[in-house]
């Protein structure tokens, strides 16, 4: 047994030795393929991630005036927290109870802070 792990042990050493470069540049194939997938995947993620669009006073207004919303964001009148119109938390709102807001600014300087699960833009 120990004959045959040392004869394994000379034909390794003697592969290595014939094959070092061409292990060498194998690994080295291999290293880039894996750095070029990475590369393409991390480009197609980029390219898919949405840019954020900052409207101006004027756009916001003629948004709203569009969209059939009062206001860019609402709140409960007994509640702490305001919400987008696309947001799940103002659907729990009664309309008899809901209050709108021109903008974040409004709804903050009337000491509301954005509902958790509700980020905009």
């Amino acid at each position: 047994m120990l004959q045959r792990i040392a004869k394994l042990r000379e034909n390794s050493k003697e592969l290595w030795e014939m094959n070092k470069d061409s292990i060498f540049w194998g690994c080295a194939a291999f290293l880039g393929a894996m750095l070029l997938a990475g590369l393409l995947r991390l480009s197609i993620i980029w390219q898919a991630r949405s840019t954020v669009i900052q409207l101006e006073e004027g756009l916001a207004k003629e948004y709203m005036a569009t969209s059939g919303f009062p206001g860019l964001v609402a709140a409960s009148r007994n509640g702490k927290r305001y919400y987008y119109p696309w947001c799940a938390g103002l659907n729990r709102v009664k309309e008899a109870n809901k209050i709108w807001f021109d903008s974040e600014k409004a709804a903050e300087a009337a000491g509301l802070t954005i509902a958790s699960g509700c980020e905009g833009l």
